[in-house]
C-alpha cells in the first residue's frame, strides 16, 4: 500500500506530525509518498519514502492522508476531485472533526495494512454560475453573503417554483458532512454523513422564522438576489474559499454533484461519539 502525505505546516505540531506518521508507516509496511517540498521541510526522515510531484504521485497512491486539521482535508478535496482515492486525516489542529487520528492513535495504521476499515462515501454539493464550465464542488457548505453590516435578499427556486426568500446576513448550502460546521453555527441541525440531503440556513435572518430547510438532494436550485435588493453582487465561498461573486443578473444553482469524496474509517469512533467529544469540546 502507499499512501500519499498532504501535510499543513501552518499548523503547530504538523511538522513533528509528518514525522511521526512517515516513522510509523514504515514501521507498518505502508509506503509514505511525499511532494518534494514537503519531504525538505521534514527531512531527514525520508529514507524508504518515495519522493515526487504531489500531482503526479496521485495517480500512483492508494490512500491521501492529510496531516493538519479540518482546513487541510477541505483543501485536500479539491486536490483530488475525480480520483476514486479514500481520504484519512491526522489531527494536528484544534478540533479536528472530519479527522481520523489524532496523533498519539498512530499505531491503528495496523487497520490499514490488515484492510481492516470501512470506505464512506459523501456527499459532495455542486455549484454553478450560468456556465457550466463556470462551476465548483463542495464538501462541507456553499455560502452566499454580503459581507459587512449590509442584509443580503437572496430567492431560491427550484424546478417546481420557489423555495424560499431570506433576508439575512447570508444564506448556506450544506451537505450532511458540513452540516456541523458552519450551519450548525448558524443554528442548523447536526445530520449523519451518511445520509444524502441539502440543508438551507440563513444567517442572522431578518425574520421569526429562523428554522434551517432540509431539502432533497434529487432537484436543483437556484439562489439570486431579489429584484428589490438595494445593493447588487454577493460574495460565493465554498469550504471557506472564496470562489466568486453572484451578480444581481445571474443565478447561482446548486445541486447534488454527480460525484463523492472517500473518507476511510478505522472503526475508532462512531459519527455520534465525535460529536460528544469534540463539538463539547470535552477533550
Amino acid at each position: 500500500m502507499k499512501a500519499l502525505l498532504r501535510p499543513n505546516f501552518d499548523k503547530d505540531g504538523s511538522v513533528a506530525g509528518a514525522r511521526l506518521t512517515v516513522e510509523a508507516l514504515l514501521e507498518t509496511g505502508i509506503t509514505p509518498l511525499l511532494d518534494r517540498a514537503d519531504a525538505a521541510v521534514i527531512s531527514p526522515v525520508n529514507e524508504g519514502c518515495l519522493i515526487g510531484e504531489f500531482g503526479e504521485m496521485l495517480s500512483d497512491c492508494d490512500i491521501v492522508i492529510t496531516i493538519g486539521g479540518d482546513g487541510t482535508i477541505l483543501h485536500a478535496v479539491q486536490a483530488i476531485l475525480g480520483r476514486k482515492k479514500p481520504l484519512l486525516g491526522i489531527n494536528t489542529g484544534r478540533i479536528g472533526f472530519l479527522t481520523q487520528l489524532e496523533i498519539s492513535e498512530l499505531g491503528h495504521f495496523s487497520r490499514l495494512k490488515e484492510g481492516n476499515y470501512e470506505i464512506l462515501n459523501r456527499m459532495l454539493l455542486k455549484g454553478t454560475l450560468d456556465r457550466e464550465d463556470d462551476c465548483f464542488f463542495a464538501l462541507n457548505d456553499i455560502v452566499i453573503f454580503r459581507g459587512g453590516d449590509h442584509l443580503i435578499e437572496i430567492e431560491v427556486h427550484c424546478d417546481t417554483g420557489p423555495v424560499a426568500s431570506h433576508r439575512a446576513d447570508g444564506v448556506i448550502f450544506s451537505t450532511p458532512t458540513g452540516s456541523t460546521a458552519y450551519s450548525l453555527s448558524a443554528g442548523g441541525s447536526i445530520v449523519h454523513p451518511s445520509l444524502e440531503l441539502i440543508q438551507m440556513t440563513a444567517v442572522c435572518p431578518h425574520s421569526h422564522f429562523n428554522h434551517s430547510a432540509i431539502l432533497s438532494p434529487e432537484r436543483t436550485y437556484r439562489a439570486k438576489e431579489a429584484a428589490g435588493s438595494l445593493r447588487g453582487g454577493a460574495v460565493i465561498m465554498v469550504d471557506g474559499m472564496r470562489a466568486g461573486v453572484l451578480e444581481r443578473d445571474k443565478s447561482l444553482t446548486i445541486a447534488k454533484a454527480p460525484q463523492s469524496i472517500q473518507f476511510i474509517d478505522l472503526g475508532i469512533r462512531d459519527f455520534y461519539n465525535c460529536v460528544d467529544i469534540k463539538l463539547s469540546y470535552r477533550r
